[in-house]
């Protein structure tokens, strides 16, 4: 993967993790790490950004997730292109992602006959022996 590919996947991974935690207890601390990375460009340039971030924040009922997760890529990506020392902020912003129930392995096994072996976590299902 190129560079520039890499930078836009962690930029989207940044933007993903930002919006999802706009609307937990988080979010203070995902602010923060937001302002580290902003504070690269400036401080003009941060005041900006944490100002679109409060709005956005405050609006993030009214304004699909998509939306968001682009807008806020976008944000990222270009702050990182002019500034490759902020690309270390970013790449922490990308791993605060949360994993999520949606997110997780799953496996089902279910109508099967004999021995069944299941290994990892979340696993359901049942075994039916054909023995009542």
């Amino acid at each position: 993967m190129s560079d520039q590919a890499q930078l836009v996947a962690m930029a989207g991974a940044a933007a993903a993790a930002l919006v999802a935690e706009m609307t937990k207890d988080g979010w203070a601390s995902m602010r923060a790490a937001v302002a580290r990375f902003f504070g690269h460009g400036g401080e003009g340039e941060q005041e900006r950004q944490l100002r679109r971030l409060d709005a956005d924040q405050a609006q993030v009922s009214e304004v699909s997730d998509e939306e968001l997760v682009d807008r806020w890529k976008r944000r990222f990506l270009t702050l990182a292109e002019d500034f490759p020392a902020a690309v270390q902020d970013l790449a922490a912003l990308a791993a605060s992602r949360p994993e999520d129930a949606s997110s997780l392995p799953r496996q089902n096994a279910v109508g099967n006959q004999g021995s069944v072996v299941q290994i990892g976590r979340d696993n359901s299902g049942d075994v039916q022996t054909g023995r009542e």
